[in-house]
């Protein structure tokens, strides 16, 4: 049971530690592509976000059915400190995904709207 719980702990912040520069290097490319007015690549990061908010929602739903499971079958009561564990991981990839929808509705109404970022301090150099 202990085994459970440790890879449950590991895929918790193995999973946390690649989702977090990941949304922040989408951020940053979805910038620069919204710089350079490249609607073909952004329409490429929606699809991403979408793809990535399917996954996560996936995984949401594998871990509250684990955890109804632990909860519900008096055989699995021993495996209460994985079902807490589990719902962390749970409700870390809803955050994940709620994330992940709101970037690509800021992409989405970026690319609708044609919004063009303001320059920063090169336009007052002049």
């Amino acid at each position: 049971m202990e085994t459970l719980y440790t890879m449950m702990v590991v895929l918790t912040t193995v999973v946390s530690a690649v989702m977090i520069p990941r949304i922040m290097l989408d951020w940053l490319r979805y910038q620069e592509f919204l710089r350079d007015r490249n609607d073909e690549e952004l329409k490429m990061l929606i699809a991403g976000h979408k793809g990535w908010i399917i996954r996560h929602g996936l995984c949401a739903l594998g871990a509250v059915a684990l955890v109804t499971c632990i909860k519900c079958l008096p055989e699995l009561a021993r495996y209460d400190e994985l079902a807490g564990v589990t719902a962390a991981y749970g409700m870390m990839t809803l955050a994940f995904a709620f994330v992940e929808s709101l970037l690509a509705q800021r992409i989405e109404s970026s690319l609708q709207s044609g919004l063009v970022p303001v320059s920063t301090d090169s336009q007052f150099e002049q």
